[in-house]
């Protein structure tokens, strides 16, 4: 279970620090700080954060639009922009990108913690932010690497790879790792979703399990070590399959 990581682009000193604050008290971890576009480049390639605070004017030279081309064109990591009143077609260019959302000038802890979660829960879906449900479905989905999560008040990221199996809870699911359990508010259909091509599969209408976690299969039962979980009969053909196959 690890903190988020943040990189904030901002070349207002004075706001950069109160965002890094605010951001520690959230649990987040920031782990660069940029007033410009090359520097903010640098630090997103070499952090590979979980998430981008842009903001739009950032003085001379490039702004954080341009920033946003190109994480677009080169990283596979989610930004919001951070702004204030801008004229139209910088918001035009803004559209165009495809923000994970927009935190507006003056900003509080509220705000910051929504738009974040937010933005986080959209590129986990890899949904663009700005399709209709309908749209959405039609996209390509890559599994994912991790899972975020409150804990204890906070948004914290699980690994995938730590997870053992999910058990589904109602509205809910529970992630268990080897030692944690997890609560999210999805559908064990949603999560399946999102863990498509990973090495999760199926076993039953309560559990998605890793298939690598599995030590013993019977007709009716997977055994991950001393664990015993039900294998239902729609399942067990895939399940002996994606077993064989690991």
């Amino acid at each position: 279970m690890d903190a988020v990581r943040l990189v904030i682009v901002e070349d207002d000193a004075v706001i950069a620090a109160d965002l890094a604050t605010l951001l520690h008290d959230l649990g987040h971890s920031v782990v660069a700080t940029c007033p410009d576009a090359a520097g903010a480049l640098q630090a997103i390639s070499v952090h590979r954060p979980d998430l981008v605070l842009l903001d739009i004017n950032l003085g001379r030279g490039r702004d954080g639009v341009h920033i946003a081309e190109r994480i677009n064109a080169l990283e596979q990591v989610p930004f919001v922009f951070i702004t204030g009143h801008t004229d139209q077609r910088t918001l035009d260019r803004v559209k165009a990108t495809r923000p994970a959302g927009f935190i507006i000038k003056p900003f509080d802890e509220d705000d910051l913690r929504t738009q974040i979660e937010i933005a986080l829960a959209r590129h986990a879906a890899l949904v663009d932010p700005g399709a209709s449900p309908g749209d959405a479905r039609q996209q390509g989905r890559h599994h994912a690497e991790v899972l975020f999560v409150r804990d204890k008040g906070r948004l914290v990221k699980v690994p995938v790879q730590e997870v053992r199996y999910v058990e589904a809870d109602n509205n809910y699911v529970i992630l268990h790792t080897g030692d944690r359990r997890y609560l999210l508010a999805c559908s064990l259909g949603s999560m399946e979703e999102r863990l498509v091509s990973s090495s999760f599969v199926r076993i039953h209408r309560r559990y998605l399990v890793d298939v690598r976690r599995i030590t013993g299969l019977s007709e009716r039962e997977a055994h991950l070590g001393e664990l015993v979980l039900p294998v239902g009969k729609t399942h067990k053909e895939e399940l002996r399959r994606r077993w064989e196959q690991r």
